[in-house]
C-alpha cells in the first residue's frame, strides 16, 4: 500500500455501494478511478471536492491497482459552471471528451486546458460556440491529431483568397485552388477571420487560445469546422454532444 498526493479535476461520479462513489480524476499523470467511502452520506466532508467539475488536492491510498480517498482540499469547484445549464451540458461534454480519449499515462495538457475551459464558462465572457470550437481544436492538437492550418495545401498561400476547410484531408485549399463544381459535404469554406482563429487555437501557447474574438458568420464556421474535424477525426458521436445541441435549439413558439 502507497500514498500519492495529486491535484485533478473530477471528471464524472458514479454510485458505488449504498453510501460511497466512484470518481475518474484527470490528473498531469492521467485518469485515475477513485474510491470514496461514505461520500453520499448527509454531512459527508468530501462531498462538495468530490462532485463533477469540482478542481483539488486529493490525498489518494493505492492498493494493488485501486485508488482510494484519503483526504482533498478543494482548489475551485467551479460554482458559475453549475449554474447555466447549458454551460452545465458543455462541461458535461467536454468530459465525455477526454475519458474517450486520456490514457493513464502522462499528459499534463489536457488538464491544463480543461481548466482553462471550465474558466472561461464560469466567467461568462466568451460564446459558447467558441470554448466549445476552442476545447475540441485544441484536444485534437494535443492529441497528435492537429490539421495543416499553415497554407494551402496546393499553391502553399499563407494567406489566400476564399478559404476552404477539407475535414478528411485535415488541410484547407484557398479558392483559386478548389474546384467550386467539386466542393464536397466534408469541405467548409471559411472567412479569413474563423482561419485566423483556428491557426491562433492550434498554434499559441495553451494560456493564451482564448486571445481571440469571433462574431457572427465567422463565429459559427469556426464552431462547424471544430466540430465536424473532432468528430471525424475520433469516428465516433457523443450523447452528452446531443444534448447540448438539443437543449441550445431555439425553441418554437406557438402564435394565436
Amino acid at each position: 500500500m502507497q500514498h500519492v498526493t495529486v491535484k485533478g479535476l473530477v471528471l464524472r461520479e458514479t454510485v458505488f455501494g449504498e453510501a460511497d462513489k466512484l470518481i475518474d480524476l484527470l490528473t498531469e499523470s492521467g485518469i485515475r478511478t477513485v474510491g470514496v467511502r461514505s461520500a453520499r452520506k448527509p454531512g459527508s466532508k468530501y462531498a462538495a471536492v468530490t462532485q463533477a467539475f469540482s478542481y483539488g488536492e486529493f490525498c489518494l491510498r493505492q492498493t494493488g491497482e485501486r485508488f482510494w480517498l484519503d483526504s482533498a482540499v478543494s482548489v475551485h469547484l467551479f460554482f458559475g459552471v453549475r449554474q447555466r445549464l447549458d454551460a452545465l451540458a458543455l462541461a458535461a461534454y467536454f468530459s465525455e471528451l477526454i475519458r474517450k480519449t486520456a490514457t493513464d499515462q502522462p499528459q499534463p495538457q489536457l488538464l491544463r486546458l480543461f481548466l482553462y475551459c471550465l474558466q472561461r464558462l464560469e466567467q461568462d465572457d466568451r460564446p459558447l460556440e467558441q470554448i466549445k470550437g476552442t476545447f475540441e481544436l485544441r484536444l485534437m492538437t494535443e492529441l497528435g491529431m492537429m490539421p495543416n492550418l499553415v497554407c494551402c495545401a496546393s499553391c502553399m498561400q499563407y494567406q489566400p483568397r476564399g478559404p476552404i476547410m477539407r475535414v478528411a484531408k485535415a488541410d484547407f485549399l484557398c479558392a483559386d485552388c478548389a474546384d467550386p463544381e467539386e466542393i464536397t459535404p466534408d469541405e467548409i469554406p471559411v472567412t479569413q477571420s474563423t482561419l485566423q482563429a483556428l491557426r491562433h487555437v492550434v498554434f499559441s501557447d495553451i494560456d493564451r487560445i482564448f486571445g481571440f474574438r469571433l462574431k457572427g458568420t465567422s463565429l459559427r464556421l469556426f464552431a462547424a469546422y471544430c466540430e465536424r474535424y473532432t468528430l471525424y477525426r475520433l469516428g465516433t458521436g457523443f450523447r452528452t454532444l446531443k444534448f447540448y445541441h438539443d437543449l441550445n435549439q431555439p425553441q418554437d413558439t406557438e402564435h394565436g
